[in-house]
């Protein structure tokens, strides 16, 4: 069995920078994943970054860190994994189209936290070539939090590729109402602000435009951590399994309304177009009783 190359940081990276390498890079093509991992020990949070990320995101502040805080801290590493010059997709315009969240146990904000990130099953999507990349954090040992974010690439369709099936939104029929937000044309600038994803298709139609897109959309886990933000109070601190699948962007500007059906150990939500013609993203929370 091969040893993964592990690449250990010191600091979180700039990632406006790797995102300005990545746009003189030339397209990379290739079917099979570095077998690196990218690591760090003893991150602490930054208090004023979450209360900052908090305040975009309309989420609670506490002892404990929100469910999709730690995606923030593992995303940059992430960057790093899919900017390598092994890496067989292109960084720019990939597209977030699915997340997993595990969470063992509630982290507390004060607690160190060891972060490791990888890549893994690439292969083919409907529309391109999508990768998993698996984010694990630690304290003292501990396995508290794990992510999988799914990108796609867009290039050669494969229109018989295996695709994940959100749960069905059947119990959201008799669900009528639900909370409606109104995303400004600066949102995805603002969580660029907070998160570091200065991924050019958030922020602004000029930059969008050159990778496929008619406008700027808003980031994926932007509009996950205000559905679940939404959620909040409903849902358990620990021993929950939250999944997401965004279905179709967000154009911004825009108005969108979250639909939630609640089950003793479980919800199920729908974001979509304020007129509900338009479905963006699926959301499952389960946990055990």
């Amino acid at each position: 069995m091969t040893v993964p190359k592990v690449i250990t940081l010191e600091a979180a990276p700039d990632l406006r920078q790797i995102y300005v390498s990545a746009a003189l890079k030339r397209r990379r093509v290739g079917d099979t994943l570095p077998d690196v991992r990218v690591a760090r020990a003893g991150v602490s949070v930054d208090v004023p970054g979450l209360a900052a990320y908090a305040r975009v995101c309309r989420l609670p502040l506490g002892a404990t860190l929100p469910l999709t805080y730690p995606h923030l801290l593992a995303f940059p590493l992430q960057m790093v994994v899919m900017a390598g010059d092994g890496f067989p997709l292109p960084l720019l315009g990939a597209v977030h189209v699915e997340n997993r969240i595990e969470v063992t146990r509630a982290v507390a904000v004060d607690e160190l936290l060891d972060i490791d990130v990888w890549a893994q099953d690439l292969r083919p999507h409907r529309r391109g070539t999508q990768v998993d990349l698996v984010s694990e954090v630690s304290t003292r040992g501990e396995l508290v939090w794990r992510g999988v974010s799914t990108y796609l690439a867009r290039g050669a369709e494969h229109p018989d590729a295996p695709r994940s099936e959100a749960p069905s939104t059947t119990p959201l029929a008799a669900v009528t109402g639900g909370p409606q937000w109104r995303l400004g044309d600066d949102t995805g600038r603002a969580y660029a602000g907070v998160s570091g994803d200065w991924n050019p298709i958030h922020l602004h139609a000029l930059t969008a435009r050159p990778l496929g897109f008619p406008g700027a959309i808003a980031h994926g886990m932007y509009t996950y951590a205000r559905a679940m933000g939404s959620l909040g109070p409903r849902l358990a601190p620990e021993g929950l399994t939250s999944r997401v699948w965004f279905r179709k962007p967000v154009p911004l500007p825009s108005t969108v309304r979250l639909r939630t059906a609640f089950a003793p150990e479980s919800t199920l939500s729908v974001l979509e177009s304020a007129s509900g013609d338009t479905e963006h993203a699926v959301v499952e929370n389960t946990w055990a009783p």
